[in-house]
């Protein structure tokens, strides 16, 4: 995600605390642990004297035998230090740093490119600062309500009513995020206005995120707008943010038809969706519009890769929103 200077520098103190906290912690546990076991400073000296001498047989590039001795030392003191600790009580690895992402080792860069957990840190922080994140506190799967959906409005075609179909619309959602480290997958969840939708889509993305996933969430208007600034203005934000959509492990596309649609519009989405297929990443779509709709204002290419490629949602019911504001 585009972050400000202010912005980054709030992530990156995130990092400073864990990293403060987590030798916080070894120091605790390195006092307890040779308090408790007197000889084990005594190894841990020995290991520091010996990894020292052989850094300084490296520099003076002496023979390979003796590097290789010295070597077989160090490794004998670490198994002996591995086996006092487990024989007064210890894991193994209770003096290992207690990283909250061992890849990166909580600095929030891999070979200086930012970790999946900086990228996902990002996210945190800009849906905090544009209120999405108490949207979502709100609309999410344990807030999902049926008695909205109307138990006698029956779908002919289908063969079930509208609460009926909320109910497989509910489990199909659900089921998505449960499987979604193994399987993955695309969904277009469509229907007419106020039935629920978008409140599916927030109900995705918070448990998905819950779950430690990168979810980027875009209206349709507000995705396209950063195609056209990375494509024509080459604005740097944006090229930024740009890279995110493709990369992200899942990309939500809400109210997809309500923007202007036009040539280049239509090939930025399909360049995203068959982009994103490729990488193997997931697409979830809210719209308004059918699948002969999609097909008309899209094209034939969009219509094929959601038609082959995503589970199809249809929701159905009378306006929720007009609903909840006749209850009050």
């Amino acid at each position: 995600m585009a972050l400000t200077n202010s912005q980054y520098d709030q992530i990156m103190r995130i990092y400073q605390d864990r990293q403060r906290h987590r030798d916080h912690i070894l120091r605790e546990h390195a006092d307890e642990v040779y308090s408790k076991i007197p000889a084990f400073q005594e190894i841990d000296d020995d290991i520091r004297e010996a990894s020292m001498e052989e850094l300084r047989l490296r520099l003076s590039k002496t023979t390979p035998s003796e590097g290789s001795s010295l070597h077989d030392r160090i490794e004998a003191l670490r198994q002996k230090r591995i086996k006092l600790l487990v024989a007064n009580g210890y894991s193994q690895d209770y003096l290992n740093p207690p990283y909250v992402c061992p890849d990166c080792k909580d600095t929030g860069y891999i070979e200086n490119e930012h970790c999946h957990c900086f990228k996902q840190e990002a996210i945190n922080l800009i849906y905090h600062q544009s209120n999405l994140t108490d949207v979502l506190s709100r609309e999410n799967f344990q807030n999902f309500k049926l008695e909205y959906y109307d138990n006698t409005q029956i779908d002919t075609k289908a063969g079930i009513t509208a609460r009926q179909n909320a109910e497989i619309a509910f489990k199909t959602s659900w089921d998505f995020c449960k499987d979604f480290k193994e399987q993955g997958g695309n969904l277009c969840i469509y229907g007419g206005t106020g039935t629920g939708k978008t409140f599916l889509t927030h109900c995705i993305t918070n448990q998905l995120l819950k779950q430690g996933f990168s979810v980027i969430y875009f209206t349709a208007f507000q995705l396209f707008d950063i195609f056209q600034k990375a494509t024509f203005h080459k604005n740097r934000d944006a090229q930024e943010d740009y890279e995110n959509i493709f990369s992200c492990d899942l990309l939500i596309i809400d109210d997809l038809g309500t923007e202007f649609s036009n040539s280049f519009t239509n090939s930025q989405l399909f360049l995203c969706l068959n982009e994103r297929l490729l990488r193997g990443k997931s697409v979830v779509i809210s719209t308004n519009l059918g699948v002969g709709e999609i097909a008309n204002v899209y094209g034939e290419r969009i219509i094929s890769r959601i038609s082959s490629e995503y589970k199809l949602i249809k929701l159905f019911g009378d306006d929720i929103r007009t609903k909840k504001i006749n209850n009050r």
